[in-house]
């Protein structure tokens, strides 16, 4: 009986650490506000592509709905073998503010995407850079509305949470969970906090100044670094700049991963934050004891009749408040609302996500992320994120 009273308290404990650590997140990552730019400074945006011919015409038309003329958009065709270069160079014909960029060969010691940035940088000519995603959608004006917000923050570097749309049904089961693990392993809390060296970044849209960027060594400092998009708003604060997080899911979305082999193709770059076989080994261990501790309040509440009544009642509570903590965090982060009330389904699903991932690079040793192959040693040798 000591076993479950521990069980039903460990469990209470860590939803209401997870608790504490999202409603944190909430109150400090606010909806970006609505504003006009104090000038109109010039901006590049600039977007690497990857066999996205089926999603990249849309999300480009979407950018170029915006009037301003002092936005100039980079478009950068990273070895596709689909239409991807074909669809923007007839938008470039279109548009006279898009200029196209085809990259045929990766040097050594680069990420393909990173490198694809870099290629964009040198070419653009804005004091303001945009690295974004090629198939996210942004409404006319939130680039001005980021700026806004830049200046009246004095900010070096902005970024934005967009909402998810559609995508597989594994991945919209998995979404809730994964905010949580955000939230808790990169500290969200403290992304518009100057005192504390913890800066958030979003693929979807990462807007920075570019002579801070400069100062921080430029996207050649990340050409190894996975998570490029967290990397980014990283090197600005460690340079000494500052770096801003809001969520603008009124003004901008995506639909993150397409198939569910897209999905579980993309989750195994996680596990390359997580270092070499024998640690890889360990955190597998870690998040399998994280993942029952978290499950164990719904685990007891199928036992109801043969518990104690206070470690009835404990799990209930703890259940009730882990289906309220998701569900807050959901609306915050504008993500599915009928998975994060069926959070337990959730946590099964992104256990067995994380753990395929994990232990497929135990097994391999290599991590192949957008088509390129790395061994861990090279994703860890670039790595400029600790988690």
């Amino acid at each position: 009986m000591l076993v479950v009273w521990i069980i039903g308290c460990l469990g209470a404990i860590a939803w209401i650490g997870l608790s504490a650590m999202i409603m944190a997140a909430c109150r400090h990552v606010r909806s970006l506000p609505r504003g006009h730019a104090k000038q109109s400074t010039t901006t590049s945006v600039i977007c690497p592509a990857r066999d996205e011919a089926d999603a990249i015409e849309a999300a480009v038309r979407s950018r170029l709905r915006d009037p301003a003329r002092w936005i100039d958009f980079i478009l950068i065709n990273d070895r596709s073998t689909d239409r991807t270069g074909e669809l923007i160079d007839a938008m470039a014909r279109e548009d006279d503010r898009v200029k196209v960029i085809h990259v045929h060969d990766l040097p050594d010691g680069w990420l393909g995407k990173v490198h694809a940035q870099q290629q964009g940088t040198e070419q653009a000519a804005g004091e303001w850079l945009l690295f974004s995603d090629a198939d996210v959608h942004v409404e006319p004006g939130l680039v001005e509305n980021a700026i806004a917000w830049a200046e009246d923050q004095e900010a070096d570097h902005v970024a934005l949470v967009p909402r998810i749309e559609g995508g597989p049904l594994i991945m919209r089961m998995c979404l809730p969970v994964l905010m949580l693990v955000l939230v808790s392993t990169l500290r969200l809390w403290r992304a518009n906090d100057d005192a504390h060296e913890r800066a958030m970044g979003v693929g979807a849209f990462n807007l920075v100044r570019r002579d801070a960027l400069e100062r921080a060594g430029g996207m050649e400092s990340l050409k190894m670094e996975i998570a490029d998009d967290v990397g980014v708003g990283t090197i600005i604060q460690q340079s000494g700049g500052r770096s801003r997080l809001a969520v603008a899911s009124d003004r901008l979305w995506v639909t993150w991963y397409r198939t569910r082999r897209d999905f579980l193709k993309g989750m195994e770059k996680g596990a390359a934050k997580f270092g070499h076989r024998p640690r890889l080994l360990l955190q597998s261990m870690l998040v399998l004891l994280l993942c029952l501790s978290v499950l164990s309040p719904y685990i007891l509440l199928t036992l109801w009749p043969m518990l104690p009544l206070p470690v009835a009642l404990i799990a209930l509570s703890a259940s009730v408040l882990g289906i309220i903590t998701t569900l807050a965090s959901s609306i915050r982060f504008a993500l599915p609302r009928e998975w994060a009330a069926m959070v337990p389904v959730g946590l099964i699903v992104t256990l067995f996500v994380g753990q395929r991932s994990i232990w497929k690079a135990i097994i391999k040793g290599r991590v192949d992320w957008k088509g390129d192959d790395h061994t861990l040693h090279s994703a860890q040798a670039g790595a400029r994120v600790k988690l």
